[in-house]
């Protein structure tokens, strides 16, 4: 794991907090690719996924924005009064003015990467080069933003919205159908000798007593599958308080997208080369650099430069597949001299430093907006039912780099209805956690 600098401010005691301001920096462009096609598939899977005839936009003409994606709902308000926000200082916006890239990270949107230590390939003049034909991954990408539309956009979503969102869920060969076998590659995977000699070997998750004896591994059925099948229930039964099922679902989806594009990255190395397609389009939804959907969207809102390095880091792992290529054609991992697989290694953990920090920027994104909707007496319970979903995703990485504000998060996941002070705090720790992209 990389030691990085601090790049943000810590929290000091007064006042009650500002709003959080996305980074002015500017991203630069690609090209729109063409929309998704039949013949790609995301991991091995040689099932046609759906068909767009254009670039997919998702149902709205704007992305959506950092701070206005969880409606205020109809729970119950929350009592607390700005007097409780006496003694919190402004929460500091988000600083990475002093964030660089590593002598070792692919750097593409600088002199074409004529300045860095990678070799020349197809990424270096951007943008994105397609390895086979438009991923069927980019469908799954505007379900979701047609998912968004639905619930977590809009002000108390009925049932009816709730059905037509799973029926955009349970589209063939979309989102479910990756999320109920996805894996996290942080964990080391499930011995060879365990598996189901009857099942894939990337489906080794839905194999009932695999995904019950490693849960961290096999996080789409042990961990993804229940909450967002529940929320989906609960919503199209009329149970409950809508909004705080839309905001789960969104909080389990958008981990979904955050642990695909890594695990797509990896299986472009040693799966299958048009797995590097995937991970691009899990993040972009196939669009450019500076028009993502999506998480990108989510995360342009709020940071551009974050999501300037997550783009930079799918650029590098598809520069070695660009690189370790024989004639066209891409022998996989293992079948490589030690310095393409140290290449692939190198392009692999810079994609996977952007992401934590890009999720990250979103998580910190929704602590702000709780924290501010606390100091105006707003209700807090959506976006509350957001962060306990999606923050403690992080936690895993939080621990390898400081566990002393790792538990400072952990103790806040935990807690039913934080104080600004308590979520002001937990700012601060993943701020210092995770503070460049």
């Amino acid at each position: 794991m990389r030691n990085l600098a601090l790049c943000t401010a810590l929290v000091a005691l007064t006042a009650c907090p500002a709003e959080d301001p996305s980074t002015t920096d500017s991203p630069t462009t690609d090209q729109t690719t063409s929309g998704p096609t039949t013949d790609g598939t995301d991991g091995t899977d040689t099932t046609a996924g759906p068909t767009t005839d254009e670039p997919p936009t998702g149902t709205t003409n704007e992305p959506p924005t950092g701070t206005t994606e969880e409606p205020t709902g109809t729970g119950t308000t929350d009592t607390t009064t700005g007097a409780a926000c006496e003694g919190i200082d402004d929460i500091p916006g988000i600083d990475e003015s002093g964030c660089t890239p590593l002598a070792s990270d692919y750097q593409p949107r600088e002199n074409n990467s004529a300045d860095d230590e990678w070799p020349e390939c197809v990424s270096d003049m951007g943008p994105y080069t397609l390895v086979d034909n438009p991923p069927s991954t980019i469908a799954r990408i505007v379900a979701y933003e047609n998912i968004a539309d639905l619930l977590w956009r809009k002000a108390d979503p009925t049932p009816e919205d709730f059905t037509a969102a799973r029926n955009e869920y349970v589209l063939p060969e979309g989102l479910e159908s990756r999320l109920v076998r996805r894996e996290d590659l942080h964990y080391d995977p499930i011995p060879e000798a365990e598996w189901d000699p009857q099942v894939d070997a990337d489906k080794q998750c839905t194999v009932v007593a695999l995904a019950d004896k490693y849960p961290e591994r096999c996080v789409g059925p042990s961990g993804m599958k229940p909450l967002v099948d529940e929320a989906f229930a609960a919503g199209q039964a009329g149970e409950g308080d809508a909004n705080i099922h839309a905001a789960r679902i969104h909080g389990g989806l958008l981990w979904f997208l955050y642990l695909s594009v890594y695990k797509e990255a990896n299986t472009c190395a040693t799966v299958a080369p048009k797995d590097c397609d995937s991970a691009w389009a899990y993040y972009t939804g196939g669009e450019p650099i500076d028009a993502g959907i999506g998480m990108a969207a989510e995360v342009t809102a709020i940071s551009s430069n974050a999501n300037d390095r997550i783009h930079d880091g799918i650029m590098a792992v598809r520069c070695w597949r660009d690189v370790a290529q024989d004639m066209g054609m891409y022998p996989l991992l293992d079948a490589l001299p030690g310095d393409q697989q140290d290449l692939f290694e190198q392009g692999w953990e810079q994609l996977d430093q952007s992401l934590h920090r890009g999720y990250a920027v979103i998580i910190r994104d929704h602590m702000q907006q709780y924290v501010d909707a606390a100091c105006s007496s707003a209700e807090t319970n959506v976006i509350w039912a957001f962060l306990q979903v999606a923050g403690p995703v992080l936690g895993r990485e939080a621990e390898e780099r400081d566990a002393a504000n790792a538990a400072v998060l952990s103790g806040l996941w935990s807690a039913d209805g934080p104080t600004p002070q308590d979520v002001t705090a937990g700012i601060a720790a993943l701020d210092a956690i995770f503070p460049c992209p």
